[in-house]
């Protein structure tokens, strides 16, 4: 079976870098962008499995992915935004462009954050 392909979106490059780490040692072909613009070019070449995406990136934000990559053109692909910004409006907005959940990114480890991961790739 061939590695599940995960886009991890954050401009923070520490950030990016561990989630890289730990979502990589559960087997995962993880791939990171930083800003909006690298995630919709990624996500065009490599078609991921799932994209984790920060909502504030320097040059857009993760809805203009969400609209740049509208996933009613790209069934595989799920999203799950990964962001520190807890907004009932923005999460309903997220979901209307197929965005699956919305997760606050400090109440997650790399690991937890995985274990979400497995638990979605099962479903």
């Amino acid at each position: 079976m061939a590695k599940k392909k995960i886009l991890f979106v954050e401009d923070y490059a520490a950030l990016q870098e561990a989630f890289k780490i730990a979502l990589g040692a559960e087997g995962y072909d993880v791939t990171t962008a930083g800003t909006c613009h690298e995630a919709v070019e990624s996500a065009k070449a490599d078609q991921p499995d799932l994209v984790v995406l920060d909502m504030l990136l320097p040059d857009e934000g993760g809805m203009e992915f969400l609209r740049k990559y509208p996933l009613k053109d790209h069934p595989g692909t799920i999203v799950v935004v990964f962001s520190n910004l807890s907004s009932p409006e923005l999460f309903t907005e997220a979901q209307q462009l197929g965005a699956s959940r919305y997760l606050v990114k400090s109440n997650y480890t790399p690991k937890q954050l995985a274990e979400v991961i497995a638990d979605i790739f099962k479903s």
